[in-house]
């Protein structure tokens, strides 16, 4: 039942957005004859960016594991490819066609949302700008240095590489006009040629400088953005390092875990790695009901509790966890990350507690809520939280043990159905337990223990 709920609501929202190719198609086109208004261009520009639209971009909304997450995505998609559209149409005439900052729109575009978004909407807007101009050597010039910087900004890591991308740009801007020179004599300057190199410098500098505002005002963070909330040093992990250490050093050991097995795979290692340091904050309030804070397990609160009291208890970590992120506005992919590490999986302990005492229990009484998985990142984390804690029990640790924990783990998610959504594949699950398994005994090796030399002097007493 909870799953057919989830099923429409994720049809609704797909409906809902139907027709918007048309919408967007619509205002690009206005944006482009704001001051030239040609009602038959007008026309042949809107089917141009339709047949764009459904041919290409709706393939990759309706494929994608991020755009659909939630509609800010979109929403930011679609304010982002509309503004660049009349930025440009303003710049090309106050400017001229040197200073037409093509980049920007497709560089925030992938930075915050998807290189497949960033690159389509760098297609519809040099394709549309030339199509207006009616010169198409002008997208030859301008769709090139698109695609190869978003492609340099694919799972970037750090503000030069976006500086990098824009200099590649540059270079690759004069490249293709200097390739067209022969065939129309452009006759620039040494000051035209300037600004042709400068131009998608500039741009990405731009991108830098508007990225913070966006992401603070949006909470879309990009990987820059995620690399500086995924610091020790941030209030909230300070807090639960002081309120809840052991549940603070297995977020610390999940995300040590879940990094390292994304990179193998070619996943988005900075999203999950700081996913993962937040997954389990909303522990934070009730640190002493979760095993990993207890000093004791005799003094578990859970042996005097009714396993429903129980499951109340621990199940609200999760709601708790999406609260708190939103009450210290933490990027939307950990509020997003919060409820899909558990997924619709049953709280198996408790499930059998209350089975034994009372017989039969429906298993939907203790089935968290959801969402499953909807991306490889959220599998991983998934996989990576549910083997560090188990890894945990094992009485004697080693490293054909805690690969028999691992796989036993990937096993019951796949008969559960936890990770249909993630496009983990036979391989990717494989490259993950390796990965797994060489980071857990990379932990089990022991330092080497040095001598003592005068017991009386290194002893403190």
């Amino acid at each position: 039942m909870k799953e057919q709920k989830l099923h429409k609501t994720e049809v609704l929202l797909s409906e809902s957005f139907m027709y918007d190719g048309v919408i967007i198609a619509l205002l690009i086109s206005v944006a482009n004859n704001i001051y030239d208004l040609s009602l038959l261009d007008l026309a042949n520009e809107f089917i141009l960016i339709l047949i764009i639209w459904y041919g290409i971009i709706e393939h990759f909304i309706r494929n994608s594991n991020v755009i659909n997450l939630d509609v800010r995505y979109r929403l930011l998609f679609y304010t982002t490819l509309l503004g660049g559209a009349t930025l440009n149409t303003f710049v090309y005439k106050s400017y001229g066609i040197s200073y037409i900052p093509i980049l920007i729109a497709p560089m925030l575009i992938t930075l915050l949302i998807d290189y497949e978004f960033g690159a389509s909407a760098g297609l519809i807007l040099s394709l549309s700008t030339a199509f207006h101009h009616h010169d198409f050597f002008m997208f030859l010039h301008f769709f090139p240095q698109v695609f190869i910087s978003n492609l340099m900004l694919k799972n970037i890591k750090n503000r030069i590489q976006v500086v990098k991308a824009g200099f590649v740009a540059g270079v690759v801007s004069l490249i293709m006009i200097l390739f067209q020179e022969p065939v129309r004599h452009f006759y620039f300057s040494l000051q035209d040629y300037l600004i042709l190199f400068l131009n998608p410098l500039f741009s990405s500098f731009a991108v830098l400088g508007l990225l913070p505002y966006i992401e603070v005002a949006t909470r879309v963070y990009s990987n820059i953005g995620l690399l500086e909330i995924a610091t020790i040093n941030h209030p909230l992990l300070k807090s639960l390092s002081l309120h809840a250490p052991g549940t603070y050093q297995h977020s610390m050991r999940v995300a040590e875990f879940a990094e390292h097995a994304a990179e193998s795979i070619g996943a988005n290692a900075v999203l999950v790695r700081t996913c993962a340091m937040y997954h389990d904050i909303g522990k934070i309030r009730n640190p002493e009901y979760f095993a990993e804070n207890l000093k004791s397990l005799e003094n578990n609160p859970h042996n005097t509790l009714k396993p429903e009291v129980s499951k109340s208890i621990i199940m609200k970590h999760v709601t708790d966890g999406i609260e708190i992120a939103r009450k210290h506005r933490l990027p939307i992919q950990i509020e997003l990350a919060i409820p899909q590490h558990h997924g619709t999986r049953v709280m198996k302990y408790f499930y059998a507690k209350a089975v034994n005492e009372s017989g039969s229990v429906d298993p939907a009484q203790y089935t968290y809520a959801g969402p499953k998985p909807k991306s490889k990142e959220m599998g991983i984390l998934m996989i990576a939280d549910v083997v560090e804690a188990t890894s945990k029990s094992l009485k004697e640790p080693s490293v054909d043990a805690f690969r028999q924990v691992v796989e036993k783990t990937i096993v019951e998610l796949i008969q559960e159905g936890e990770l249909t959504d993630t496009e983990l594949t036979t391989s990717d699950l494989k490259i993950i337990t390796d990965t797994f398994v060489q980071i857990y005994e990379n932990m089990l090796k022991h330092r080497i223990e040095y001598p003592v030399i005068n017991e009386d002097i290194e002893t403190i007493s």
